[in-house]
């Protein structure tokens, strides 16, 4: 019959079938009855508590009170709670070599404790060594720990440093400043270096070079700057700048693929002009299906524009462009709803059969534009004129100018 496994509390802790050895409920293997490797298994389990499970890491499946030897430490532990893996959380009961940790639960000194070196922390929680009352009548080095007190009445010292010039500290809290150097008053003198506030890892103060003013007169910021000497001092800003006039040679978004904002009613100055890349005016209309650029598009369909459906149609409207110069009723929609319609300018266009630079482009039908046969071209069909010959009887695409009739 089964083996019903109970632990020192009462508790069940498992049943193990016959025939068969349980090593996932403790450090050790626990044989079921008639298991063919029972005698192997209780030596290993006699080994395996003789060295007190002797390794860098707790044993595995540990019970309360378990029995650790620490190689790493060469400290003997005790498991606090069932299934302990945290090494730091196994209490240490004694060292069996110098330098080994010795602790404990909770321990009261009523007399002195006197010791050559007095070390008193906690390895689960960093508790460290509390007094009502310390003296220190010699140096004491105190690294990488914080000290909290309610009040320090005063504390005087000539200097209060991190240790060098490269290490960083912190000062936290509202603090006073009173000194006098020669003709100042209070103040705070920085050899190098200068003033920042750090406000959730953004940087906001005072920089200078070697020095800096407080006494009301203006500073000048005369000359030309780039932005090589300012970009260090000046992080970016993503407010709203003020300005009645603002004089650059390059306004920029950064990429010509980001997206950029102008509000306002703006005119150009007399002489002034707009110069763009691209060649061809656009507008956005809603389509009846997605347009790749170039389909020639003609009124009509379940929306505002659909691909000319037949040949010689006197109902072409414009050809979709991608490469506008300016796009206009672009907050209408995307490109696969609402394909920009070149109006005038230069644009590619679909194009079926040769076509020689000059000729006219009308309608081929399913989207497409060929070049006019004498006497088909009127004021009602015509697309466009060819800026490019186009060798190929298949279908290609051929830079034309365009306009909508």
């Amino acid at each position: 019959m089964a083996y019903t496994i109970v632990k020192s509390d009462g508790t069940v802790l498992t049943t193990i079938a016959d025939g068969t050895i349980n090593t996932s409920s403790t450090s050790l293997g626990l044989p079921g009855r008639n298991y063919a490797g029972y005698g192997q298994s209780l030596d290993t389990n006699f080994v395996h508590v003789t060295e007190n499970f002797a390794s860098s890491t707790p044993p595995a499946q540990s019970l309360r009170g378990q029995i650790w030897y620490d190689t790493s430490t060469t400290t003997l532990k005790v498991c606090p709670t069932d299934g302990e893996t945290n090494a730091l959380a196994w209490l240490s009961l004694t060292s069996t070599a110098s330098g080994g940790n010795t602790t404990f639960g909770s321990v009261n000194i009523t007399g002195n404790a006197t010791a050559n070196n007095f070390t008193a922390t906690n390895d689960v929680t960093a508790n460290n060594f509390t007094a009502g009352y310390l003296t220190i009548s010699a140096n004491a080095t105190i690294a990488d720990a914080s000290i909290t007190t309610a009040n320090i009445g005063t504390l005087q010292t000539t200097a209060i440093t991190t240790g060098s010039a490269t290490t960083p500290g912190t000062l936290t809290g509202v603090w006073s400043v009173t000194g006098n150097t020669g003709a100042n008053a209070s103040a705070i003198l920085l050899d190098t270096g200068g003033i920042f506030i750090n406000n959730s890892g953004n940087l906001y103060g005072i920089r200078t070079d070697k020095y800096m003013y407080a006494n009301g007169d203006p500073i000048s910021f005369a000359g030309t700057y780039s932005n090589s000497n300012v970009a260090a001092y000046l992080p970016t800003y993503g407010g709203n700048i003020l300005t009645t006039q603002t004089q650059a040679t390059v306004l920029t978004t950064g990429a010509n693929t980001t997206a950029g904002t102008i509000t306002g009613n703006w005119a150009l100055s007399t002489g002034s002009r707009l110069s763009a890349t691209y060649a061809d005016l656009a507008e956005r209309f809603s389509a009846d299906d997605v347009y790749t650029p170039g389909t020639v598009v003609e009124l009509g369909g379940e929306h505002e524009v659909t691909a000319v459906k037949y040949e010689l149609s006197e109902d072409v409207f414009g050809v979709v462009s991608d490469n506008m110069a300016f796009l206009m009723n672009n907050g209408a929609g995307s490109n696969d709803t609402h394909p920009a319609v070149a109006m005038t300018g230069r644009v590619r266009v679909k194009t079926l059969g040769t076509v020689r630079k000059g000729q006219r482009l009308v309608s081929a039908g399913e989207g497409h534009a060929r070049a006019a046969e004498e006497g088909e071209a009127t004021a009602f069909n015509v697309i466009g004129r060819a800026l490019e010959d186009k060798t190929t009887t298949d279908f290609g695409t051929v830079e034309a100018i365009v306009t909508i009739k």
